[in-house]
């Protein structure tokens, strides 16, 4: 059955051959982290945003060729409204939305506080039945190809994936690099520092991660080398969350 354009029109921003953000702030709904659209003969998605910015999502995956319900796969980078609440959605549509299993019992039961999605959205999470996806796991999209790395700390589930387009070896790190810290989703710092030990090792030639960015990064090794120097020399316990507004 053929899909209808939406009426919401977004642009997609071009990363690299193969590789567009099609989901973040000025692209679909402020509160979405980055999604990336990866193409080959058969496209995937990394991440896919709240869901509150479904319609421009979808523009944007059409305006790139790509019918939302030919998505091969979903790949999250963890269980967090942010990064998978359109996950119900698009899961309905018949798309496999993969999870690491330490994050799927969290989507599974739609979690108010694993999924962040009352804590610091005030809204519930959408649960939707995951499909697992493991350390090592490779989407090969004939044309390109994602790999999966288990990289737990800001949640016991998150996951790396390193998108091998064209010619480069773009690692795309959710909220793996720069990601808030808390007990209540089960941040873990001794897990997260070996799993930025695991990136500084990895032979990259751009790096982009959840939020804050829309452009590829260059100097991949530096810049993680920087991140383990600063992670947790000192919690911020002062974030704002977003669904509350504050005059100062």
């Amino acid at each position: 059955m053929s899909q209808a354009r939406p009426a919401v029109a977004a642009r997609p921003l071009p990363l690299a051959e193969g590789l567009w953000q099609v989901a973040g702030p000025g692209i679909t709904h402020p509160w979405d982290a980055a999604a990336y659209l990866v193409t080959g003969k058969y496209p995937a998605l990394v991440d896919c945003g709240t869901g509150l910015g479904a319609d421009a999502l979808d523009s944007a995956l059409i305006s790139c060729g790509v019918l939302p319900h030919r998505l091969t796969a979903v790949v999250a980078t963890h269980g967090h409204f942010d990064h998978v609440g359109d996950g119900a959605r698009l899961s309905a549509l018949g798309v496999p939305v993969l999870v690491h299993r330490s994050d799927a019992e969290a989507v599974r039961t739609a979690d108010p506080a694993r999924t962040c999605a009352e804590t610091l959205y005030g809204t519930a999470f959408d649960a939707f039945e995951p499909v697992p996806v493991a350390d090592g796991d490779e989407l090969d999209l004939h044309g390109a190809r994602l790999e999966v790395l288990h990289t737990p700390g800001h949640t016991p589930g998150s996951v790396s994936v390193v998108a091998h387009v064209g010619d480069l070896r773009v690692l795309l790190a959710g909220d793996t690099l720069w990601g808030g810290f808390s007990a209540a989703i089960g941040s873990d710092e001794e897990a997260w520092r070996h799993s930025l030990e695991r990136l500084a090792a990895l032979e990259l030639d751009a790096l982009s991660f959840g939020h804050g960015i829309s452009r590829l990064l260059d100097d991949p090794a530096g810049r993680i080398a920087e991140a383990r120097q600063r992670f947790a020399s000192y919690f911020d316990p002062w974030f704002k969350p977003p669904k509350q507004l504050f005059r100062y």
